[in-house]
């Protein structure tokens, strides 16, 4: 049997920095698309505009003002839903731990202050997206038994299969260069 969860570590152990926040962005985008009807709208929106932010920062290699007004936007958004935790934290968790791997470095430079001493790794977002993605379907089940179990199993298998064929799919052309077209 593939045990998906190690054959993932072993790709993600083998990107380099930028390509890792590249696809940590890439895997929170995806979680927020499974998860959609969970999350509160106006998360939601916060979240796609601070993956999209984040995206573009990292291609530019600096923190760009978008980064840091949709980053300030995505706070805003998940404090007026402070009281529903479980819906705060399937967007705006994801999303913020997901920016760190690539723009923690730059957005502190730019800020010029630390946010944190540690940094997130595109390791650490799969495995907690894989773990919130099977939340769902187990929180379903009221007696929490044999069903839920199995439903959560099932949930983060099929995340950890997507993030597999993600990083395959888009896995730059040896020598990190796609090929052109003929002109």
């Amino acid at each position: 049997m593939i045990v998906l969860p190690r054959l993932l570590d072993d790709l993600l152990g083998q990107v380099d920095g930028k390509r890792a926040a590249h696809l940590a962005l890439d895997f929170t985008r995806h979680a927020l698309d499974v998860r959609e009807a969970e999350i509160e709208p106006s998360v939601m929106a916060a979240c796609k505009e601070c993956l999209a932010a984040a995206h573009e920062a990292i291609d530019l290699d600096e923190a760009s003002p978008r980064l840091l007004r949709a980053h300030e936007r995505l706070y805003e958004a998940a404090e007026r839903w402070e009281g529903n935790r479980n819906r705060l934290a399937l967007g705006a968790g994801l999303t913020v731990q997901a920016v760190r791997v690539g723009c923690q470095r730059m957005m502190e430079k730019a800020r010029e202050h630390v946010m944190s001493s540690s940094l997130i790794t595109v390791r650490d977002v799969a495995h907690e997206i894989q773990a919130d993605v099977g939340h769902g379907p187990a929180s379903r089940f009221p007696d929490r038994g044999d069903d839920s179990r199995q439903a959560g199993r099932l949930a983060r298998w099929e995340e950890a299969r997507w993030q597999v064929q993600h990083v395959i799919a888009t896995e730059p052309a040896p020598g990190g260069k796609a090929p052109r077209p003929p002109s």
